[in-house]
This record gives structure tokens, C-alpha cells and sequence, in this order.
């Protein structure tokens, strides 16, 4: 495991800081930073004082600017009074979206995503006419086309055996990082920003070293114990059934219609042989996906219903802040004496830091039930 969950918090005197367009932010009153899972931007809302700014940044300042760059900071420095951002860590590094002014409470609200938007919001100016091209040359070229560094795991299929997805994807006007997600489900990688490096890289294995959230029930002897103070669980009963995902096609090559089937069929271990079974048919999702040979729709099937599956069982848990957990973490349960005792993907981890509450963290993850045959 990667953290301790039976210490109490290794820090006391959490500090943040965040540098707007270079320059540290003056009055800062709170900020969310929302580190999401793969294909998504994440997000950040910063909110400070107007009062609390320097002569020349005052509200009339705030409603004129047009670029905004953000970066949010936190940790446990050594000297909780002098300190600077290197002595703290880089939680999202982005552009503002939206200013909200409030003259009434004197406060400035900045909202905005991390520089995955230099890869949404712009569509591809270059061409892919190499069918010698892999899927990691594709994505390191438009990396560095977009400004970002690039930590990229060579992939080897050759980009030509898809060669005419990519090539929808360009002709239908996609932006760059649909593309990079396309070509990321295909490989079963993952892909996303950090502040200014952009990561595509196969998906985190279930074994690696997790996340532990422990949850003890009162045994007459010790107390309720947990590291999260708040934990809830769920499960989606409608994915917990058959699961059976349909990808249809045609295939370029051979001019013959493609229907490839992956299904998932519920697997009773020693725990839940005796529970109610649903009599339904499985639960079928049909997904239409052009120019697939037969193999490449079945790989597609099966990834799709891998995600779909990993919506059944569902964890919500509050922390007390760390820098520890991030998207890319396996987060592992112990404790509950029941099927969600187990290994879970991250949805989202939202970090809170704020003069009333401290440093705090909320954590979604999801998973399937784990089978294991009787």
C-alpha cells in the first residue's frame, strides 16, 4: 500500500498557495481542484478577496482581463510561516474559463480546466497519411503540435490496421483529443494532463500498490474504525446482472457487415450462490463503430463492457487531505466483511482546501463485484 491508514494525519499546518499568470495570488479564501479519471479535463475554482489585491487589481482589473493561467498549490511545508511554492505541490495547472465577480461579498471566483483544453478546444491542423504511423507517434506529434511535453509507453500495432477510424475522426472535424481517446481505448491505455505533460500509458493493473480505506466494525473490544470519516457505498443492480455488449461494423476490407458479441455472465462464489438471481435476459448494449475488422470489434466489445462492468459497485469516501491519491491510484477497501471489500478505480478525487475547513479530500470509485467460482 501506498499510505498508512491507521496514522492520523502526517500534517497539521496544511498551506496552499496559487499563482495567477505567474504571480502569487494576494486575499486567497478557498479553492476546489477535481482531478478526474482518463478523457477528462480536470477542473479547479479558485475563490479570493477583492479588497485583498494589490493597487491596480481591483474590480475593473478582473472584468477586463482575457487570459488567465492558474496554478494551485498545497502541502506540509517544514516552516508553516515562510514558504514557497516549492516547498508545496502542484495540484492542476490551467486556464480560466470563468470569472465570477461579487462586489457585495468582495470576492473574486476564477473556474477553469487544466491544459487538457489546449487539446479540446482545438481542432487537428495536421495530417496522418502514414499508415506506418503507431499510435504513439500520433500521440507525441500532437503533443508537441499543442505545446505540451509528452511521457508516452510505445505502442505497436501499426496505426494503418485503424487506420480508417483516425481518418474519420480527422475528416469529421474531431479535436485533438478525441483522437488521443480514440486511440487510447483502442490500446487500452489511459490518457490525461499534468500540468504541462501530456501521459498515455497502458491502464493501471488492479494488483498494483493501492489506496488503503479500512472500515472496522465495533467488535466489543474496539470501536468503530476508519481513515475516511465519511463512507458510503453502492451497488447498480442493472449492470450487476448479464451483461452482454454488441459491436456492429463494416469492414473496408472484406465488404462484410461486423457483428462481434462480448459477454459477461454473473459468476456465484461461496458468498452469494444463495442470493436472488435475476431471470432477465442480459443486459445488451449495442454500439455502432465504423470500419472494424471482425478482431478489432470484438477487442472494442469486450473493453466496453470491462467499463460498463466497472460501474457496479460504487465507493464515496471523504479523507483527510494528502498528496498520496490520484486518479491513476488503485484504491483498495478492507473491513466491511462484505463484496465491497475490494480493489476500485478511481472516479474523481476532489481536493478542498479553505481558511474554514482545512485541507480535505472526496474520493469516487467503481468497480465490478469481483466472481470468484465456487
Amino acid at each position: 500500500m501506498i499510505n498508512n491508514p491507521a496514522a492520523g494525519s502526517y500534517g497539521c499546518q496544511p498551506r496552499a498557495l496559487v499563482m495567477i499568470n505567474g504571480q502569487r495570488l494576494a486575499g486567497l479564501i478557498s479553492f476546489t481542484v477535481d482531478n478526474n479519471s482518463f478523457f477528462q479535463a480536470d477542473t479547479f475554482r479558485v475563490e479570493f478577496s477583492l479588497p485583498a489585491q494589490p493597487p491596480g487589481m481591483g474590480f475593473d482589473y478582473w472584468s477586463m482581463q482575457e487570459q488567465l493561467l492558474v496554478e494551485c498549490f498545497v502541502g506540509f511545508p517544514a516552516d508553516a510561516v515562510n514558504y514557497t511554492r516549492l516547498d508545496l505541490t502542484s495540484l492542476v495547472l490551467g486556464y480560466v474559463d470563468d470569472i465570477e465577480l461579487d462586489p457585495n461579498q468582495g470576492t473574486v471566483t476564477l473556474a477553469g480546466r487544466d491544459l487538457t483544453s489546449k487539446l479540446i478546444d482545438y481542432k487537428n491542423t495536421i495530417t496522418f497519411n502514414s499508415g506506418s504511423l503507431i499510435a504513439s507517434d500520433i500521440v507525441t506529434k500532437i503533443a508537441k503540435e499543442r505545446g505540451l511535453s509528452s511521457v508516452v509507453t510505445p505502442t505497436s500495432t501499426p496505426a494503418g490496421s485503424y487506420y480508417q477510424i483516425v481518418k474519420s475522426l480527422v475528416e469529421s472535424n474531431s479535436t485533438y483529443w478525441d483522437i488521443i481517446c480514440k486511440l487510447a481505448q483502442i490500446e487500452r491505455y489511459q490518457a490525461y494532463v499534468v500540468g504541462s505533460t501530456l501521459y498515455f500509458e497502458p491502464i493501471t493493473p488492479l494488483n498494483s500498490a493501492p489506496y488503503v480505506i479500512d472500515w472496522f466494525p465495533d467488535d466489543g473490544i474496539n470501536t468503530v474504525f476508519s481513515n475516511a470519516p465519511r463512507l458510503t457505498f453502492s451497488r447498480n443492480l442493472s449492470i450487476a446482472k448479464d451483461l452482454r455488449v454488441r459491436v456492429m461494423s463494416f469492414d473496408q476490407k472484406t465488404k462484410k457487415v461486423v457483428n462481434e458479441v462480448a459477454d459477461r455472465k454473473r459468476v456465484y462464489n461461496q458468498t452469494t450462490k444463495g442470493v436472488a438471481k435475476s431471470s432477465d435476459p442480459p443486459q445488451e448494449y449495442i454500439y455502432n463503430v465504423p470500419n472494424l475488422a471482425p478482431q478489432q470489434a470484438q477487442a472494442r466489445a469486450q473493453a466496453i463492457l470491462e467499463e460498463i462492468s466497472k460501474h457496479e459497485m460504487n465507493v464515496r469516501a471523504e479523507l483527510p487531505g494528502d498528496l498520496l491519491l490520484n486518479p491513476q491510484t488503485i484504491v483498495q477497501v478492507r473491513g466491511t466483511g462484505s463484496a465491497f471489500d475490494q480493489s476500485y478505480y478511481p472516479g474523481s478525487v476532489t481536493r478542498t482546501y479553505s481558511l474554514t475547513e482545512g485541507f480535505v479530500m472526496h474520493l469516487t470509485a467503481k468497480n465490478q463485484t469481483p466472481n470468484q467460482p465456487a
